[in-house]
């Protein structure tokens, strides 16, 4: 075995342990499983929405694409908020 199959198999098995114990372990719409998924490859069902707080820190959306729905909206009184 050379030395690129000998990588290639470190990098599957460490790809399956990602998935099997990391990933598993991850709770859902956090920072932390996002960020597994992005090294997975498997970030394009993320939602792309992005905030800015006031340290001037990019907040990613953690939640899958097309959960937000603006036909989905609160039933307020009388038509207004409050």
């Amino acid at each position: 075995m050379d030395v690129r199959q000998r990588e290639r198999a470190n990098l599957v098995r460490l790809e399956g342990f990602v998935r099997e114990s990391v990933l598993l372990r991850a709770y859902p719409h956090t920072m932390a499983r996002r960020r597994v998924l992005e090294v997975l490859g498997e970030a394009g069902g993320l939602c792309t929405a992005r905030t800015v707080n006031s340290d001037e820190v990019y907040i990613l959306c953690t939640h899958g694409v097309g959960h937000y729905d603006p036909d989905d909206q609160p039933p307020f009184k009388d038509g207004k908020p409050g």
